[in-house]
């Protein structure tokens, strides 16, 4: 005699059931005047609607560039290949931009698994942790301080600062989506776009920027100093007397202090 599953062994056979049509789980399952494949697909119908509207609020360029049922198709193989770890809907849908790479039917678009990167660090900014920038006279004093003692310089930025870089003008193409009647059709032979994403308030905020302004900002964000950053950046033309003003008027500096070696 066979006993009586545990609750683990539900859980699990009832997720196998939703994502792969699996039907062990359905001697379990009660009818009450529906047959338990019936109540099963109310049940998988129910998760696969939540799912690919999670997706849609957090990639909706994706889906203006794909259409609607070439989108519901995407989110249903997704959730059957990513289903979701987290109790977080905002948390589902990481894992997107590589889906669409290996998607065979997407393969005509090749910028739109970068599209997809943009929107997810859009989302990741958003949710991204607060931090109090520093003021303008606050960054001045700063500096001034630690270049009297010529010690290297930290600089910390923003949580919410998102860095992307594609072989595609992003930047054109996601505002063409989202406004098509105030948007130029995009030029896709004009060559990439670095972008900077982050949290302006409430809102998302992003800019075009130089390859030597991503590289530089990389090297900062992964905590090397400004002196070894400036080198990473591989620009003598590099001028950070114009966009650290930038970064403070767009409160994104947080910290400045001495560069520490790690050990």
């Amino acid at each position: 005699m066979r006993n009586a599953p545990s609750l683990a062994e539900l859980q699990r056979d009832f997720a196998a059931s939703v994502l792969h049509g699996d039907a062990s789980i359905e001697a379990a399952v009660a009818g009450n005047g529906l047959a338990a494949a019936q109540r099963m697909q109310i049940y998988r119908h129910i998760i696969e609607n939540t799912f690919s509207e999670a997706l849609q609020t957090s990639y909706p360029a994706v889906r203006l560039l794909v259409g609607d049922d070439f989108f519901d198709l995407a989110a249903l193989r997704y959730l059957r290949d990513y289903p979701a770890t987290s109790g977080n809907l905002q948390d589902y849908g990481a894992h997107f931009a590589a889906f669409l790479a290996a998607m065979p039917e997407a393969s005509s678009l090749a910028y739109l698994p970068d599209i997809a990167r943009l929107e997810w660090a859009r989302q990741c900014s958003l949710l991204a942790a607060d931090a109090e920038p520093l003021s303008a006279d606050a960054v001045t004093q700063r500096l001034h301080t630690l270049q009297q003692s010529e010690a290297a310089i930290a600089l910390r930025l923003h949580p919410s600062l998102q860095i992307i870089a594609s072989d595609y003008p992003l930047f054109d193409i996601w505002r063409y989506c989202m406004e098509p009647d105030e948007t130029p059709p995009p030029a896709l032979d004009r060559g990439g776009q670095p972008l900077l994403i982050w949290r302006d308030a409430a809102q998302i905020a992003m800019q075009p920027v130089s390859a030597a302004t991503t590289l530089l900002l990389r090297a900062l964000l992964d905590g090397q100093s400004i002196q070894t950053a400036l080198t990473t950046a591989a620009d003598a033309d590099f001028d950070l007397t114009e966009l650290l003003p930038w970064l403070v008027a767009n409160r994104l500096v947080i910290d400045i202090t001495a560069h520490k070696t790690a050990q």
